[in-house]
């Protein structure tokens, strides 16, 4: 059985920035959660809001395009990899716990994908990148 990190070995940091990473992603999909799948492309799709409104929301697309769309997912992406390669440096049984925890996260995947019918789902991606990451760190 795998045992927690000891709070003064975690990295501070790679939480920090993790956390951040989490944070502008669940920004990215607040538009799908709410919206129709266009409105996530489009931001002028018709919500019967004012001209003002469609302005603000040209600029708030704009700038979460910009600043965010992609950004988040690379920093999460590639904080990810460094977990990957930090989890399994040294480790005895680095292996079979890395595969487990690979596996419960392809099947949070598959339940967010298949059961709760969430289109946007990235866990068995990632889930799947890290069973391959494996042999290549």
């Amino acid at each position: 059985m795998a045992i927690p990190v000891e709070e003064h070995a975690r990295i501070g940091s790679i939480d920090v920035l993790r956390g951040f990473a989490l944070l502008g992603i669940l920004l990215l999909n607040i538009t799908a959660f709410g919206l129709h799948s266009a409105g996530y492309f489009n931001p002028l799709v018709p919500l019967g809001e004012t001209v003002a409104d469609r302005e603000l929301n040209v600029r708030v697309w704009g700038a979460v395009s910009v600043l965010f769309e992609g950004a988040m997912r690379a920093l999460f992406s590639m904080l990810f990899g460094a977990g990957v390669v930090l989890f399994t440096a040294g480790r005895v049984n680095a292996r079979s716990l890395h595969f487990r925890r690979n596996l419960w996260l392809l099947v949070f995947g598959l339940v967010d994908a298949f059961l709760l019918l969430w289109t946007g789902d990235i866990l068995m991606v990632y889930a799947l990148a890290g069973m391959i990451l494996y042999g290549l760190r």
